[in-house]
């Protein structure tokens, strides 16, 4: 009997060992090559059973697809690569644009500044630095002052940079932030200057010609562009400036500064008409449905 016992503990033993490696060897979807060896991903998929796949939709709205014994998950291939940084070549593209908000608001009374053309380049649509140079000039007596001041067609020049902040969508659409310097080298005049000389006295009337001034200055612009047909375009800029140095005079500071304007505000805003230059079409692919990029 004692014996009987422990020839059927063996046998129990044996059995508690062999069955659970017979079932492991039955639910491994691969044979590893060295025993003890982990199945790699890879090999899963290669010998996967259709018919044991169920397949659901994760947070994202991605197609995932369940080994109901392994319990392993998958997504397509292609759906597992992240998204890229930038989708669009380094040289994507040439934008010229024309300052038009001048003009208009000389139109429609202003009696200061011209104009200027600009130009920018996409880098991977994210990244455009900026070049612009214009002319303004001024003529005008202000309301309620005793003078009249003028500034001659005179240049000015701008450089900086505007950041895209939907670098990875559409580029016909854009909203952008940047900064620039600006510069200009110009002459002022002030014309029959009244000097009340006191009780009893006639006014004296004074002028001052042609005295030289440059004047640097800084703007932080917020901007938005969009797609009117074809590779035109429309920008809208609000622009925030104030100037950083400028030439000295003993008789104080000129009132207006071509490319700046007049120092009456902090703010000001353009508005522009852009054509864009495509450079790279192959490096630009469609993003979120658009099916027209450039």
């Amino acid at each position: 009997m004692r014996r009987l016992l422990q020839l059927l503990a063996a046998v129990m033993l044996m059995a508690c060992v062999t069955v659970p490696m017979s079932a492991q060897r039955r639910v491994t979807p691969v044979t590893p090559n060295d025993p003890g060896t982990r199945p790699q991903v890879s090999d899963v998929k290669q010998t996967i059973d259709p018919s044991r796949l169920v397949t659901t939709t994760d947070a994202n709205g991605n197609t995932v697809t369940v080994d109901t014994v392994t319990g392993l998950e998958y997504v397509d291939s292609t759906l597992l690569k992240a998204p890229p940084k930038m989708i669009y070549p380094l040289l994507h593209q040439v934008v010229v644009g024309v300052n038009v908000w001048d003009p208009i608001m000389r139109a429609l009374g202003q009696q200061y500044g011209l104009g200027d053309v600009w130009g920018e380049v996409s880098l991977h649509n994210r990244y455009f630095p900026f070049f612009a140079v214009g002319v303004g000039n001024i003529d005008t007596t202000p309301i309620g002052k005793n003078f009249t001041f003028r500034t001659p067609v005179a240049p000015y020049f701008k450089i900086g940079a505007s950041y895209n902040l939907f670098y990875n969508s559409n580029p016909a659409y854009r909203l952008q932030v940047g900064m620039r310097y600006g510069f200009s080298s110009y002459k002022w005049s002030v014309i029959d200057a009244t000097v009340d000389e006191g009780y009893w006295q006639d006014p004296s009337v004074y002028s001052l010609h042609d005295l030289s001034h440059t004047a640097g200055y800084l703007e932080l612009t917020f901007g938005i562009k969009v797609k009117i047909a074809g590779n035109f375009s429309a920008g809208w800029t609000l622009v925030y400036h104030s100037v950083m140095h400028e030439s000295r005079s003993e008789y104080g500071k000129p009132m207006y500064i071509p490319g700046y304007g007049k120092r009456n505000g902090a703010f000001t805003g353009n508005f522009s008409i852009i054509y864009t230059i495509p450079i790279n079409k192959k490096g630009a692919r469609e993003v979120n449905d658009f099916k027209d990029v450039d």
